[in-house]
């Protein structure tokens, strides 16, 4: 008879055991149906809440931890936060925030044109010794977007709203100075990247050969390409003379600026600079400055040059210092 009575009671030990164990991993202790997640009821109490405010907080703590402090290269010599080499854009802003920069950095390599001309994580073009912020508040959090507001001390008081994107399993900002006014930096970059794209579609009409046009300046001939990155200079030369070989060109949509500079490390003592825009004629005029390391003086002064223009003057002089004043 007990035999009977131990078999019976099997099931019911089981079962109850059954219960003890689903207990102890289900946080709540209720009972776990099909449709209950254990794994992730069992890990509740470790998981963090990253769209809480408390989290948020902590992540702005993170990604602003390092601004306005000096760090030290490997050699143990202090670097300044601006001229560090560590990329706070490409770490802690969004994939479509930065693909935007990046685009509107491109643009201005071609127009010659300055992106930004001040620093946005410090709310300056240069930061205080005693640089700070404080993050003020945190607010309309959905499951993908964020506000967040801060108190910024840089050579004073200011105040800053910073929009976050969820995404990679965190927060990355998304934009800085949020508006509807057109005034945020998103919308900035925009603009940068269409006002560039229609100078480079006006810069594709200078493509080609030019030459000097008038009697006093030098014989120069510029020939240049378009490629996917602007203007390039296949050819920068004063006519039988001296030739520059590592000129860069930028066109910003109205003016076309020729540079050779004197720090090129493989032509250190070369320089030339041309300031020109199109005239009324389609020509090419403006300022002219030349110097090189064969001649005595260089030039200084106004030049023309003419698409498709190669007619040069006989008894061509021989000497770069002929041509200045």
């Amino acid at each position: 008879m007990k035999k009977n009575v131990f078999i019976l009671m099997m099931p019911i030990l089981w079962a109850m055991a059954t219960c003890v164990i689903v207990s102890c991993s289900n946080k709540t202790g209720k009972a776990v149906s099909d449709t209950d997640s254990l794994a992730v009821d069992s890990i509740s109490g470790s998981v963090v809440n990253k769209h809480s405010e408390a989290y948020i907080r902590q992540r702005i703590d993170t990604i602003y931890k390092y601004v306005g402090k000096p760090i030290y290269d490997s050699e143990g010599n202090m670097v300044d936060y601006i001229h560090s080499h560590f990329n706070r854009d490409s770490a802690y802003c969004s994939e479509r925030y930065y693909a935007l920069m990046q685009q509107a950095l491109d643009i201005c390599d071609e127009t010659g044109d300055v992106l930004y001309d001040y620093d946005h994580w410090v709310c300056g073009q240069d930061f205080s010794d005693d640089w700070s912020y404080k993050v003020a508040k945190v607010y309309n959090v959905t499951d993908s977007t964020a506000l967040v507001d801060l108190a910024i001390h840089n050579f004073g008081d200011s105040e800053t709203t910073i929009a976050l994107r969820f995404e990679r399993d965190d927060w990355f900002v998304d934009d800085f100075s949020p508006s509807d006014d057109g005034k945020d930096d998103k919308a900035y970059l925009r603009r940068t990247i269409k006002e560039g794209k229609k100078a480079h579609e006006k810069a594709k009409k200078l493509a080609g050969d030019w030459g000097w046009v008038g009697e006093d300046c030098p014989e120069l001939l510029l020939d240049m390409e378009m490629t996917d990155k602007g203007l390039r200079a296949k050819q920068c030369d004063v006519y039988r003379m001296y030739g520059f070989d590592n000129t860069t060109i930028t066109f910003d949509g109205e003016h076309l600026t020729v540079n050779e500079g004197a720090d090129d490390e493989l032509s250190p003592e070369n320089q030339i600079r041309l300031f020109l825009h199109l005239d009324q004629n389609g020509d090419l005029v403006g300022d002219c400055s030349i110097s090189h390391r064969l001649a005595n003086k260089g030039y200084d002064g106004h030049i023309r040059l003419r698409k498709g223009y190669f007619y040069y003057r006989d008894g061509v002089k021989k000497k770069l210092s002929d041509y200045a004043e």
